[in-house]
């Protein structure tokens, strides 16, 4: 069929012109020739006006004739879902950024690494090195003061620095070496870090790198080694519970001059462990070292408490004024003081032996003493201790000088008292004691 208006070649059963758009007239018609269009124009316009108007009906009308084809479901809805999740994506993101540039100012953002600046430094012998970590702080300060600075919010201490770098330097980064001691060339220690990375992303313009790192221990000197305590004598002594250590060292070896102590002296039950280490100034094991050519193994011990009794009796709490002779004397002449001259050294005025508690005696410095002065000797450390003696003489001989506070009539109480100089001192007076 035919277009009526333009004469274009249409499908059969069509309503409008799909060139032009006109609606169609009667459907299978053929449309006049284009010269009679063209040249009865206005004549064909009055002849087919009543037809098309009998012909184009109403859409009601034409339903029965033409409907629309059945809508699928479009991709709407998902569109407009996507479009949300994506707006509050950059929302999330907007913030975000808004509060970390919020505090980094207009100053640029600085990446720090910290670990250049650490340096660890090996000294020692090889086996019992020491490790010293440093950080530069100079160099660290040099580089980043003026790049470093506070956010818009600075932390509630920040007047106490003098800027921000030194906030962070001094208020927000520090670390430990996870070992200094017992090192061997070799060996591998770690420097751990301590870092407020919050403080520091808050409050300043820095984003912080950091990892622990690892130092293998070098330089170390390598001499041979010995066990000093093979030279060291402990022991236990007392009733469980309220026992007490003694320490000793062997005469005439490297360490007979060395004084040992421990973490705990008295009051000590079976099975409790104890730590013994040598009294180290700094230069202990170097002159150890110097004088053997051998370095200690270690200058520390553990013991594990042993021995202990439940009925450890000291017969010092008896009426009979002769119990003074478990350590002190009763019916010697010596009660009323040394039969020689005393000296006066650190305080102790009349004392035969006044550095008795720091100096460890020998047996040759006791085989010249007389028995009066091995009893004075002992008394003196006990009267040192505070000890009330029950014999009237020695009482008054010690009751002549200042440093002299009695305290106690248990000799245990007083005994408890005593350092491991003092205790190897007594014992070693005893033995050479009638």
């Amino acid at each position: 069929m035919f277009c009526t208006k333009c004469g274009k070649s249409i499908a059969n059963g069509s309503l409008f012109c799909e060139y032009c758009g006109s609606p169609i007239g009667q459907v299978g018609q053929p449309a006049p020739p284009p010269q009679q269009m063209q040249y009865n124009n206005s004549q064909a316009n009055q002849q087919m006006q009543p037809q098309m108007q009998q012909n184009v009906q109403p859409a009601a009308q034409r339903g029965a004739n033409y409907s629309q084809p059945p809508k699928k479901g479009g991709k709407g809805p998902l569109v407009a879902v996507l479009s949300i999740c994506g707006a509050v994506i950059i929302i999330s993101l907007g913030v975000l950024f808004f509060f970390i540039m919020k505090n980094r100012g207009s100053g640029k953002v600085v990446e720090l690494d910290m670990s250049k600046y650490v340096k660890v430094e090996f000294n020692g012998y090889n086996g019992i090195g020491t490790a010293n970590v440093t950080f530069d702080q100079d160099a660290f300060y040099d580089e980043y003061a003026d790049d470093i600075k506070f956010g818009k919010d600075k932390p509630r201490d920040a007047d106490e620095y003098y800027d921000a770098a030194e906030y962070i330097l001094y208020g927000c980064v520090s670390g430990t070496l996870d070992r200094t001691t017992g090192l061997s060339n070799g060996e591998t220690i770690n420097y751990i870090w301590d870092v407020d990375t919050k403080s520091i992303e808050e409050y300043t313009n820095v984003i912080l790198t950091y990892d622990d790192i690892p130092f293998v221990v070098k330089d170390l000197i390598a001499v041979g080694t010995t066990d000093v305590f093979q030279y060291v004598d402990v022991t236990f002594d007392g009733r469980d519970g309220k026992g007490k250590v003694t320490i000793t060292t062997t005469s005439g070896t490297p360490v007979e001059n060395w004084t040992f102590v421990a973490d705990k002296m008295d009051n000590l039950s079976n099975g409790d462990t104890i730590l013994v280490s040598a009294t180290d100034d700094g230069t202990l094991i170097d002159t150890f070292v110097a004088d053997t050519g051998m370095a200690p193994v270690s200058i520390t011990r553990e013991y594990t408490v042993s021995g202990l009794t439940e009925d450890t009796a000291i017969n010092d709490d008896n009426d009979d004024d002769d119990d003074d002779d478990a350590d002190t004397p009763a019916d010697t002449g010596s009660s009323t003081g040394p039969s020689t001259t005393t000296t006066t050294t650190g305080g102790y005025d009349g004392m035969v032996i006044p550095d008795s508690d720091t100096r460890t005696l020998t047996d040759a410095d006791v085989r010249r003493m007389t028995q009066d002065q091995i009893q004075t000797a002992i008394n003196e450390i006990y009267a040192r201790h505070g000890y009330k003696f029950k014999d009237q003489g020695i009482y008054n001989y010690f009751s002549q000088f200042d440093w002299y506070k009695p305290v106690t009539t248990d000799q245990a109480d007083a005994k408890r008292q005593f350092n491991s100089t003092e205790n190897y001192n007594v014992e070693l007076l005893q033995k050479y004691r009638d």
